[in-house]
């Protein structure tokens, strides 16, 4: 794996020229894919020589220059602005603010004109990176120490759930891991981190660690705040506010932005929008269903029946179908954290299903998003999930393109998540056919049934409040 790592450094990469890497990327892929099935064949060992040729790995990477990705640069861009004690939901590089600055080795920059979407436990990690120096490289060193920090803590909760170290594995030599963190320096690592710390602690029942622990996450990126749905049945009410306070509090500092501070996220809500894979199905039927015309007819009918609806005109905007099929898909988030909280899920497994529930509703889903995942596969080895971790690179395949109309490779979803599906849907009709032979079920469609019998396999309830 090691000589297929090194090979990617000396393989020219670019847009229009993916094949090389793609090609040996599939070739570490299958090695890993060799020593995963060795490891799941294992009921002993520690890990340690896994641990430590997964820090080789990463060193290998962590000082050579991204080639995949440019967002290094717009995290460099914002800790600089904050170290300056300036305000990077204010001094984005298209403001006023971002001009004046005129720093001019910080390199092309995509999407100047939006602000930053990095909530603020993020700023502060591209602080502290761009503090160490020099360039992007002082970034892409923390992502990969907490990257190296998330292997500890998985064989920490490994041991809590009574399972072999040596599964540590599973995402320690993920090739998707390696090059998304310490090439690439996508900051996944740190909110990924503070959600395993969050398992950890609620298996221990240390609720209220737990909440702060998924607040944090939640303030590195977006999704461990959704993330509290499956722990919502084993975390008191008392514990709760923790997350709106320390929301409140870390935002603080930026309130001279105003309504900038989510103007970010928002302008990433309404515009982003790639690799998708259900929410791409739901798009589509609702293109061929074309319900807008039907829906402004219904608007306009209640404006005209019903007096001072005048505020229903701002419904015109978002009965197209893009914005239908994201609603629809929030709807569905919903509705299966809801189901999750209801059927009283036991929490790491909802973890599981919910990260990877909202991987494949998302309108966007670039291969670093599926690091979400990854480490849940330690504890619940689930051979589609594995092979959706290496056929997510296909995405690169159409690198450098710009727009929908500019992908060259229609194809590429089909053969990145189909395969997946047709592994999963195999998985579900076999748990089926088992279930009614009387042998006795599976966990999940294309999951390895490993339920753990440790002293943490049932979490036991909250005392009643």
């Amino acid at each position: 794996m090691e000589c297929g790592f090194v090979a990617m450094l000396f393989t020219p990469t670019g847009p229009g020229r993916t094949l090389a890497f793609l090609v040996l990327f599939f070739a570490v892929f299958a090695c890993y894919v060799l020593a995963v099935r060795q490891v799941l064949g294992r009921a002993d060992g520690t890990g340690w020589t896994i641990v430590g040729l997964a820090c080789l790995f990463r060193l290998t990477f962590v000082f050579a220059a991204p080639v995949l990705s440019d967002d290094l640069q717009r995290y460099l861009w914002d800790g600089r602005v904050t170290l300056d004690g300036g305000n990077p939901y204010i001094a984005f590089p298209a403001s006023p603010a971002g001009a004046a600055r005129g720093d001019a080795d910080i390199g092309p920059l995509a999407h100047k004109e939006v602000a930053t979407v990095y909530p603020p436990a993020a700023q502060l990690l591209f602080a502290g990176g761009a503090a160490l120096g020099p360039g992007i490289y002082g970034i892409k060193i923390l992502v990969v120490l907490l990257d190296l920090l998330v292997i500890a803590v998985l064989r920490a909760l490994l041991r809590e759930r009574g399972r072999p170290g040596l599964r540590v594995l599973i995402y320690a030599w993920n090739p998707l891991a390696v090059t998304e963190t310490a090439w690439s320096g996508h900051i996944e690592p740190a909110a990924t981190l503070c959600v395993l710390l969050a398992a950890v602690w609620i298996i221990q029942k240390r609720e209220a660690g737990a909440t702060f622990a998924l607040a944090a996450g939640g303030l590195v990126k977006v999704v461990p705040l959704i993330l509290i749905a499956p722990l919502l049945r084993r975390i008191r009410a008392r514990h709760l506010p923790i997350v709106p306070v320390a929301v409140t509090l870390a935002y603080w500092p930026f309130r001279a932005a105003g309504r900038l501070l989510f103007a970010g996220l928002r302008e990433y809500a309404d515009r982003w929008l790639g690799n998708e894979s259900l929410f791409g199905v739901v798009h589509a039927a609702i293109v061929w269903m074309n319900p807008t015309p039907g829906l402004k007819a219904a608007i306009a009918c209640v404006r005209r029946s019903v007096p001072h609806t005048s505020g229903l005109d701002r419904l015109y905007g978002y009965v197209y179908p893009i914005d239908l099929a994201k609603g629809a898909c929030a709807l569905a988030v919903l509705g299966f954290a809801a189901w999750l909280v209801r059927r009283d899920v036991e929490p790491l497994r909802g973890l599981y299903w919910m990260s990877g529930a909202l991987l494949l509703l998302s309108p966007t889903a670039h291969p670093w998003y599926f690091l979400w995942v990854l480490p849940w596969l330690c504890l619940f080895p689930s051979p589609p999930w594995i092979l959706l971790s290496g056929l997510v690179a296909l995405a690169y395949a159409n690198l450098g393109a710009s727009g929908r109309a500019g992908e060259p490779y229609p194809w590429i979803r089909l053969a990145e998540y189909g395969p997946f599906y047709c592994l999963a849907g195999a998985g579900w009709l076999r748990a089926r056919l088992r279930v009614r032979r009387g042998i006795g079920g599976a966990a999940a469609a294309g999951t390895v049934d490993d339920s753990g019998r440790g002293r943490a396999a049932c979490i036991a309830r909250p005392a009643p409040r």
